[in-house]
């Protein structure tokens, strides 16, 4: 079994024992050179009972206002409303352009930027899709300023469906993501992000590999919303944005940091991402 970031050998690593939505025994491996850790379990499912484990799962919560598993799961979005509204303002991303939220679920962050006036359209692949949703032929490769998925390269197992989403963003694009990236993937059952539904766990280094084979050349993370922008050019334009912003007294919670490459935020020294989201 070879690593969907940098196809290096992967190996076992650790068992979970489930006893839910039809799951007993996942077995998770390891990549020896990047870290990325899958499970592979998730990944030898039939196309059927992968469809099956989405919409049971995120049926459990999606049209509602809380999530056991993941209590910040509002507030988060909330908080990633403001960031884009935010960005739009200060010309990260481009206010007026097709904004596409890739594994939208029941579409709230949507909702959210559609009080700022803002169109967020919206798409899902798994979940029963409203009058508003785009259908496949509308998911067109380039046609989009900026995609943003939340919640949702963790659910990935094949390294096409990494790709789909980025290929979706224009030439002069922004790519937005919300998932968790660690240092390290910890080699532990009880670990609070091993859920149902999760089958792929990103180390700083898998997600810089990501980063760098798509081309992209910045970044910026906010982590009240916990949320990446990447850009492909331009990078001197936005780190003067960047500097511009977090000068100003009244950015607290919009505080964005920057980096020539992969923002590799969530480090062991920080306040550790590894026991909370």
């Amino acid at each position: 079994m070879n690593c969907v970031i940098c196809n290096s050998r992967m190996a076992y690593y650790f068992s979970k024992d489930f006893d839910t939505f039809g799951l007993t025994k996942v077995n998770y491996y390891r990549c020896s050179n990047c870290g990325f850790t899958m499970s592979k379990t998730h990944a030898d499912m039939s196309a059927s009972e992968w469809a099956t484990l989405n919409h049971e799962y995120h049926s459990t919560y999606q049209g509602k206002k809380f999530d056991l598993n993941d209590p910040r799961w509002i507030p988060r979005l909330q908080s990633q409303a403001m960031v884009l509204n935010n960005a739009a303002r200060i010309g990260l991303l481009n206010g007026d352009g097709r904004w596409l939220d890739y594994g939208c679920g029941d579409g709230k962050l949507s909702e959210l930027l559609q009080n700022e006036g803002r169109k967020l359209l919206k798409y899902d692949r798994y979940m029963s899709r409203q009058e508003d949703y785009l259908n496949d032929d509308e998911i067109i490769q380039g046609s989009f300023d900026f995609v943003i998925t939340t919640s949702v390269f963790e659910h990935f197992i094949l390294r096409e469906q990494f790709n789909a989403v980025e290929a979706l963003v224009s030439d002069n694009g922004v790519l937005g993501l919300h998932t968790l990236v660690c240092e390290s993937i910890p080699c532990d059952a009880s670990w609070f992000y091993l859920l149902p539904l999760h089958c792929s766990f990103h180390t700083n280094k898998s997600m810089s590999l990501l980063f760098e084979q798509w081309g992209y050349a910045s970044s910026v993370y906010n982590v009240d919303s916990r949320l990446w922008l990447w850009f492909k050019k331009d990078v001197d334009r936005i780190e003067k944005i960047i500097r511009d912003s977090n000068a100003k007294p009244e950015r607290e919670k919009l505080y964005y940091h920057f980096k020539k490459g992969f923002m590799d935020y969530w480090r062991v020294d920080n306040e550790s991402i590894l026991h909370k989201e």
